[in-house]
């Protein structure tokens, strides 16, 4: 009986502790930098619109949106910025003002998702 006290104890006493435990920055494993960032655009703008990734004043082209289509893009996790600096830029082909997404924060398998409205404006921005 007195066993079966005692592992029942050190069972209870190691779930605890290592519930308790945390990784140190030294344990963690740093994020490929090459792993793809999934970007899916659902465009319900009545014209083509250009994708890019922007970082500062420097742009990457992701792709093109066909009017009313969607598209997927990707770009290596590297291309994101620590600071929160990189955004999304949708150039509309007919000439229409762009639109500058607010900035991404996306960690590693996430993937962003960006509904473009006919009134870019009302457009919305999600990662998940």
């Amino acid at each position: 009986m007195r066993g079966q006290w005692r592992w029942a104890a050190a069972v209870a006493l190691a779930a605890v502790t290592g519930g308790c435990h945390s990784r140190s920055s030294s344990d963690r494993v740093a994020p490929d930098p090459n792993a793809p960032v999934p970007v899916e655009v659902e465009s319900h703008y009545w014209g083509d619109v250009v994708i890019y990734l922007v970082h500062g004043s420097a742009r990457q082209r992701l792709g093109l949106v066909t009017a009313m289509g969607t598209a997927t893009f990707t770009f290596p996790y590297r291309r994101l910025s620590p600071g929160g600096s990189t955004r999304l830029y949708a150039y509309p082909i007919a000439g229409a003002r762009g639109l500058t997404s607010e900035p991404l924060n996306v960690q590693p398998g996430q993937t962003i998702n960006w509904t473009l409205e006919g009134d870019l404006d009302r457009s919305s921005l999600t990662v998940w």
